[in-house]
């Protein structure tokens, strides 16, 4: 963590490392240079004292191509009274945009800071050392790097001082970690306290309270996000993860907060300039792999719960420029604890693809009658899901939590196929009692199979037709495939062992298993047959058993089992207008 090029009084933290770098030069007597500097030193944007770093967009007030032509000192700085703009270096090249920050001292958002402010009467440093001693923190972060960070690697082990051969950092190197960022590790790794002798007996006997924990993440990320660092997008990407604490949330949607909060993690790495690739920039090798990781894993939180919540998303294509993981973004630790993250980002960007095509505005609105078109759509993902699971370097090593998050992305493919085989109902007329001359009748459709406007389509895979196959057998082949699929599903969850649930999930895993509930549900009220009613009564009995029996120590699922269950404890039949062939089973049910 190298020194920013500023007045002195306003020095970054240095490292033993690359102390050499640290200059204190006094505001007075900086002499900027008259010619233009040939090279750069690396040194850290992230870590300059009481100072904190927001880019310089294409189109800020501070244009980046006045910008360029300014005259910057060794380490890329020009230093004003209390601002100062920092060169990233080794840009602009031919086709990139100029970056520069701006670096401001932290007093200058104090008032800010005190607006958002949830309290200041207490040390929260001292308050997380009564919730977990300092001696447990070590543990407690090795802990995180075995089970949390192979598909959440939102830290820096080397900055840690961690390495193969020191799993744990050093109570020195700990204790500089920002307590927002340390009480989220903490509250991260807890969950898995069981895994260490010594974490598991302090668990037991203590019960430290992983309320407090968040809460402490939480109030900090408040104050700190007025003046941030990558610690406090840490923070918020460990805290978008973070279980229920309390039993009833485990069954409950996410409230519009959580969404909101995505948003605010998304602009947080935005003013940060993680969207930008920063391969050449003038940084040091840590910072440069722990933006790019940051980056990709905002891009995942971003891409899975637009999906799973169906809201828009936030990060659009053209506004970012990173390029995909390669296993040097995860030097000098490269072994097969990464392989997860890497093939995770590589399914989120199948994951943008199905909401972008599938499930965004401007799709629903052309696909949702035009099964044709559906089908065109779905094949590529399909073919791109297909590639995604048989090229996995060793399939055993895939967590379970990364295949079920495959197999929903599948479900998905085919919900979207189910959309136009079946017709909505008329909708009702709406009534204004302030207008009475609106017509008051209300008429009530049902859903039937219409086929007057499809047209012959091409295979796509694991629906088997040929050019002469009619237009109600291809929808009855894709019924038949989302049929399999349902039932692929079913099994997997099914032979669930503990080891598969033993690890870390997403938060958003849970959504998954409502939005299998609803499929299958989807399944019996447009099930076209009295014999596909019959099947597809079997695998929804199949799933509410898994999930009763899986819920019992798996609260992940519940979410999926309170839907279900919302419309199986009334009956289907006084929750859905069931067509004629599944009434008997509707009533039953």
């Amino acid at each position: 963590m190298s020194a920013g090029h500023v007045p002195q009084e306003h020095q970054s933290r240095a490292s033993s490392g690359d102390a050499d770098l640290s200059i204190a030069l006094d505001q007075s007597s900086q002499q900027l240079p008259e010619t233009r500097l040939a090279t750069q030193f690396a040194q850290s944007i992230d870590n300059i004292q009481g100072h904190s770093a927001q880019l310089f967009g294409a189109s800020s007030e501070a244009d980046p191509w006045l910008l360029r032509h300014c005259q910057f000192d060794e380490f890329g700085m020009q230093n004003f009274h209390k601002q100062h703009f920092r060169n990233a270096g080794g840009v602009p090249i031919a086709g990139l945009i100029p970056v520069h920050f701006s670096i401001s001292p932290d007093e200058l958002q104090e008032s800010a800071r005190a607006e958002t402010g949830v309290s200041t009467q207490h040390d929260r440093g001292a308050e997380l050392s009564q919730v977990v001693p300092s001696e447990y923190g070590p543990r407690l972060v090795a802990l995180f790097c075995r089970r949390v960070f192979p598909l959440l690697p939102v830290i820096s082990r080397s900055q840690l001082g961690i390495t193969p051969e020191s799993p744990s950092p050093g109570l020195d190197r700990l204790e500089s970690v920002p307590v927002h960022l340390r009480a989220a590790i903490y509250a991260s790794a807890l969950p898995f306290a069981t895994d260490d002798s010594h974490l598991s007996v302090w668990q037991a006997y203590s019960k430290p309270s992983l309320a407090r924990l968040w809460r402490i993440v939480y109030e900090l990320m408040l104050e700190e996000i007025h003046q941030p660092h990558l610690s406090v997008l840490q923070a918020l990407l460990l805290y978008l993860h973070k279980s229920p604490t309390d039993e009833p949330s485990w069954a409950l949607p996410d409230t519009p907060f959580l969404w909101s909060l995505v948003g605010s993690t998304v602009g947080l790495a935005t003013s940060l300039g993680l969207q930008l690739e920063c391969v050449m920039y003038g940084l040091p090798s840590w910072e440069k792999r722990l933006r790019k990781r940051l980056w990709w894993a905002v891009y995942a939180e971003d891409k899975w719960r637009s999906l799973l919540m169906g809201r828009p998303p936030y990060i659009h294509r053209d506004e970012w420029d990173v390029d995909e993981l390669q296993s040097s973004d995860f030097a000098p630790f490269q072994d097969h604890a990464y392989i997860p993250f890497q093939w995770f980002v590589e399914l989120t960007l199948i994951a943008a693809s199905v909401q972008s095509d599938l499930y965004s505005l401007t799709a629903c609105h052309a696909l949702s009658g035009d099964l044709n078109a559906s089908i065109e759509k779905a094949r590529p993902l399909l073919d791109r899901l297909s590639t995604w699971r048989s090229s996995f370097p060793d399939p055993s090593s895939c967590p379970y939590a990364m295949h079920f998050a495959y197999l929903t992305l599948v479900v998905y493919v085919y919900r979207a196929l189910l959309r136009p085989t079946v017709q909505s109902s008329r909708p009702p007329h709406i009534i204004d009692l302030e207008d009475p001359a609106l017509d008051p009748t209300i008429p009530l459709g049902d859903f039937g199979w219409d086929f007057s406007d499809l047209r012959d389509v091409a295979p796509f895979p694991a629906v088997d037709v040929s050019d002469s196959t009619s237009r109600a057998a291809v929808a009855d082949e894709v019924f038949l495939t989302a049929e399999s699929c349902a039932a692929r599903v079913i099994s997997s969850v099914r032979g669930l062992s503990f080891a598969d649930v033993d690890g870390f999930w997403p938060a958003w895993s849970r959504i998954g298993f409502a939005v299998t509930s609803n499929f299958v549900l989807l399944l019996l009220v447009q099930a076209p047959s009295a014999q596909h009613v019959a099947k597809t009564k079997q695998l929804l009995d199949l799933w509410e058993r898994s999930l009763c029996s899986h819920g019992r120590l798996w609260p992940l699922v519940r979410l999926g089992l309170a839907r279900l269950h919302a419309f199986t404890s009334r009956g289907l039949a006084r929750s859905f207008f069931l067509v004629a062939h599944g009434g008997e089973v509707g009533r039953s049910a």
